[in-house]
């Protein structure tokens, strides 16, 4: 069997370079998903060495789509769709993280139907959590070539 570090985050999300926010899947069950993401020194989001709130949000919600992803290919053996976020809640951003911190991110599954997911995210540096949110997202029905 395949540890989920070993599988390429480009099999899960449908975002390209420069745009992707997550480095690895981490672990994967039907509530929870970890993914890991270390924030680069320069590159869209970051500004005086720091990850901006909008990236933090980008990368909360391609954590959530890396757990579609991986459902989609893995489990359902379907191709990747195309998600789009419908709507942020609850944002708390207690900090920004600084490059080259890793951040450890928890998707919690509230709710899914015909395709819209309802999600609670938490990003950690470290142990300390620095930024939460809850998350709806929708699948289109376009397919992702990978």
């Amino acid at each position: 069997m395949i540890s989920f570090e070993q599988i390429p985050i480009g099999e899960l999300l449908p975002q390209r370079p420069p745009f992707v926010f997550v480095d690895s899947l981490l672990y994967y069950d039907p509530t929870v998903t970890r993914t890991a993401f270390r924030v680069p020194e320069t590159g869209l989001f970051v500004e005086d060495g720091c990850f901006r709130t909008a990236g933090l949000i980008e990368h909360m919600a391609q954590s959530a789509a890396a757990r579609i992803g991986y459902i989609s290919r893995y489990v359902l053996h379907v191709p990747v769709r195309i998600g789009f976020i419908g709507n942020v809640r609850k944002l708390e951003v207690f900090r920004n993280p600084v490059s080259g911190c890793l951040l450890e991110t928890a998707v919690f599954l509230r709710e899914e139907i015909f395709g819209i997911t309802l999600t609670d995210v938490e990003v950690r540096c470290g142990d300390e959590l620095i930024a939460r949110a809850s998350l709806k997202t929708a699948l289109s029905e376009k397919e992702v070539e990978i």
